[in-house]
């Protein structure tokens, strides 16, 4: 398989500037399917940001994000099939840290939806363009149920609702990168 894998507006980046933020998955369980070809560690070319997928469950991911900084984040990811369309969904994993539990109950974790999209050569990561995203739900504010928070929208549809958007809007998922495996450690 080639080393090129995943392409996307930079997996966690675009968790600040170009994913789908969702109180709600993007999958029902009979969406779940899973591919092998994601369990490894991936890296931007020129950058030292690693995504490491490993199998968590049957139709489950665990990712492992460390930045640039070689700070790590731990989220679950599930690759879902929707009307034909492949979408991944990850969710911070709760890593028990140091926080008291009083301030995690002040913490909502959200769900981040990217477009997946077969290759030849593997697969393309893509995060939905946030600047239509947030335009559009300005101006058809019925379409699908949302809040905002900080300045910035987030989905509060049910699943079904959310999926509805997905499809419909598959489109503008244009924020996309390469990342290439790394090769595997002897």
């Amino acid at each position: 398989m080639n080393k090129k894998l995943i392409t996307c507006g930079t997996l966690f980046l675009a968790a600040i500037a170009g994913c789908i933020p969702s109180l709600n998955p993007a999958y029902k369980e009979e969406n779940l399917v899973f591919n092998s070809q994601f369990v490894g560690v991936w890296s931007q070319p020129n950058a030292k940001a690693k995504w490491n997928f490993a199998k968590r469950g049957d139709k489950s991911y665990t990712l492992s994000y460390q930045d640039e900084e070689g700070r790590q984040g731990r989220f679950i990811g599930h690759l879902a099939k929707i009307e034909g369309t492949l979408f991944l969904d990850l969710f911070p994993e709760d890593t028990n840290g140091a926080a008291n539990g009083f301030y995690k109950f002040h913490l909502v974790p959200i769900h981040t939806i990217y477009l997946v999209r077969e290759t030849k050569t593997g697969f393309e990561l893509a995060a939905i363009d946030y600047q239509w995203l947030d335009k559009y739900l300005a101006e058809h504010s019925d379409e699908i149920a949302t809040a905002t928070f900080d300045g910035r929208k987030l989905i509060t549809a049910q699943t079904v609702d959310v999926q509805k958007f997905l499809v419909k809007h598959k489109e503008e998922f244009r924020g996309t990168f390469d990342l290439v495996r790394e090769p595997a450690a002897e």
